[in-house]
């Protein structure tokens, strides 16, 4: 999961898979649940036995995910590495469906959050839940609350902050439209001097050039980008939280009889402490700290 050295075309890569990402995670897991989740799961409960469940397939679990890229995919969407695709697994077992029962499509952001019947059963995006969304589809309930990171380079003259009075005066890099803003000028107000950019990838090129002094993107994209593709870069400490916290949800089409089941399987993970260690093991940003 980690690179010692940038490779050149690595850069320019990243740059397209933090795009990706900067679309998904930042319009909202807690480690609890939802009201959409909840309203969800006091529907009319269908049998969640296995084999009784109303999939795509019979016998199959259809699920749609987009281009692999760290931590979410290790490898291939397929190969159980990754935090989303080790949860597709753990969940499809919850199920009751064995690995060469989970089926996996190639589908787009828009095809996900779009109001239109869906080509699977659940999709695992890092779809941020909101109130939009939920108007047009179903979302389990959530895996995972996300947090916002600052992330410098390892050379230049911010390496060493530690506060969030040690940045100011900084130029900082955030997504335009995006959580990463709103959480910045919270954070600093005036005291830094906010650059957008179109998507997290170019933020840390830009970052990487030394066009700006930070970049600020969900942090656990941001290890993975200070890791494996910026490994001149590190991830300093996060920003305090700006309204309701983010968190992540399985998609499914709307009103669909799968959603309560979904929810039950990943409320079990949660419960059983699966969830913690996927998020630990994949993630790795238990230990970063809140800047103060």
């Amino acid at each position: 999961m980690r690179s010692s050295r940038l490779v050149p075309s690595l850069a320019v890569a990243a740059a397209s898979v933090l795009a990706l990402a900067g679309c998904t995670a930042s319009d909202g897991g807690t480690q609890g649940g939802t009201d959409a989740a909840a309203s969800a799961s006091a529907s009319a409960s269908p049998s969640c036995e296995p084999g009784a469940l109303p999939t795509l397939t019979d016998g199959v679990l259809t699920v749609g995910a987009g281009d692999p890229y760290e931590p979410w995919y290790v490898g291939e969407k397929d190969s159980g590495e990754g935090f989303e695709s080790a949860l597709v697994y753990a969940v499809a077992e919850q199920l009751g469906y064995e690995r060469d029962a989970v089926e996996w499509v190639d589908v787009t952001f828009d095809q996900i959050i779009a109001p239109a019947q869906k080509p699977f059963d659940i999709a695992a995006y890092q779809t941020t839940i909101t109130p939009e969304r939920e108007s047009a589809v179903d979302f389990s309930s959530p895996y995972l609350t996300t947090r916002q990171g600052v992330i410098v380079a390892d050379d230049g003259p911010y390496a060493g902050a530690r506060t969030l009075a040690d940045l100011e005066g900084a130029k900082v890099g955030v997504t335009a439209a995006q959580t990463s803003l709103d959480a910045a000028e919270a954070a600093w107000g005036d005291a830094v001097e906010v650059v957008p950019f179109n998507a997290a990838g170019d933020g840390m090129q830009a970052l990487s050039a030394g066009q700006v002094d930070a970049m600020v993107m969900d942090v656990d994209q941001g290890v993975a980008a200070s890791t494996v593709y910026f490994p001149d870069t590190q991830v300093i400490g996060t920003l305090p939280a700006v309204g309701d916290p983010e968190q992540l949800g399985l998609v499914l089409d709307e009103g669909s009889a799968l959603t309560p089941c979904v929810s039950q399987a990943v409320d079990a993970l949660e419960a059983d402490g699966t969830l913690a260690q996927l998020r630990t093991q994949w993630l790795k940003s238990d230990d970063i700290p809140e800047l103060g």
